[in-house]
């Protein structure tokens, strides 16, 4: 299985049990193919980001919208620019600062869309579309789109808070770095603080921490 197919599939199955919802677990499948944007091979994909956040900032702006959306994209895309593969952006400052900029991203488009009168439910299909395009391998984009439209129209409507937003990105983004540390070169999880590599013991320890988290979840249900 190809390397980002891992990670979708491991990012759902750390999401499902704790967000119980496809919003959210849409969330963390983006946040998990988010940390290797800072790869050469997705250079075309970081213009893409940055070319969308500065139209949305300068159109917005014009207009009197939200135009923190559009500033959000652009500093994306100079993360993952600026960022050496699996340095920064596989880190837990780079997940937080990253989930962050998506989180601003994410309210403010649907805050937006939704004073323009567009449906609540069709919002977020909106939103999971643009994001699918930006940061999705090519093949995942079709099937994303039409499993989290159908999810997202057949299910009741989401909260939208930090909660159901930036925590599956956190989640993705763990779920990212967990992998990586079962491969030889590990993960520096703790840049630009310390520059120890982290690998398997640190992957089981998450693991075992996620595996607590379900359980206190399932518990309150």
């Amino acid at each position: 299985m190809s390397s980002y197919k891992k990670h979708a599939a491991f990012s759902i199955i750390m999401a499902s049990p704790i967000f119980q919802a496809v919003f959210p677990v849409a969330l963390a499948l983006l946040g998990a193919m988010i940390p290797d944007m800072d790869h050469e091979v997705k250079s075309e994909n970081v213009s893409t980001v940055f070319l969308f956040g500065l139209v949305i900032f300068l159109v917005f702006y014009i207009l009197g919208l939200p135009y923190l959306a559009g500033i959000a994209l652009m500093d994306l895309a100079l993360i993952f620019y600026l960022s050496r593969h699996r340095g920064f952006t596989h880190s837990i400052l780079g997940a937080l600062i990253i989930s962050a900029c998506l989180t601003v991203f994410v309210l403010s488009m649907f805050f937006l869309l939704w004073s323009l009168g567009l449906d609540r439910k069709a919002s977020i299909v909106v939103i999971l579309m643009v994001l699918g395009f930006m940061f999705l391998n090519r093949v995942m984009i079709l099937p994303f789109v039409l499993l989290t439209l159908l999810g997202v129209f057949l299910t009741d409507f989401p909260t939208m808070n930090l909660y159901t937003i930036m925590g599956p990105l956190l989640i993705g983004f763990i779920s990212h770095d967990v992998l990586d540390s079962f491969t030889p070169s590990g993960v520096r999880f703790m840049r630009p603080f310390s520059g120890r590599t982290f690998r398997r013991g640190f992957g089981i320890l998450m693991l075992i921490f996620w595996a607590l988290v379900v359980l206190y979840v399932l518990l309150l249900l």
